[in-house]
């Protein structure tokens, strides 16, 4: 796999895993404790190995994309990875709100939101990463 690439995909998954925390714990920490207790019932124990895994995973489709793309400057990815983010954090978003009574309509917005910013700041991250990786 090109060098560029894994890079991208390193970059973007700790920028993502950083903002998230920022964003979800700090931003929206009462928010997102009142939600978790709200539907204790149907919640995982977290575990960081499976966020690291989703967040690599994610970071390479983006980190794919934004190089098929030919993106190679921070606001080219803050660009792309926001489209990239929202479009579907959105479609996920909707499934989830139509399908799950823990995810309601309410927070859709609030989390499309939130996505789209760290998708945005990683995808920035991978593109500036593209421009000095040769």
């Amino acid at each position: 796999m090109e060098k560029k690439i894994i890079l991208g995909t390193l970059a973007g998954a700790a920028t993502g895993i950083i903002l998230s925390m920022v964003i979800f714990m700090v931003f929206l920490g009462s928010m997102m404790e009142k939600w978790l207790a709200d539907n204790a019932a149907c919640i995982h124990e977290p575990s960081m190995m499976w966020w690291i895994i989703a967040s690599l995973v994610f970071s390479l489709f983006v980190s794919i994309l934004l190089h098929k793309f030919g993106v190679n400057t921070f606001k080219g990815g803050a660009t792309a990875g926001a489209w990239i983010t929202f479009l579907i954090a959105l479609w996920f978003g909707i499934t989830n709100a139509s399908s799950f009574k823990a995810y309601t309509w309410d927070w859709l917005p609030i989390d499309l939101a939130m996505n789209t910013v760290i998708g945005a700041v990683a995808g920035g991250v991978i593109g500036w990463i593209f421009g000095k990786v040769k």
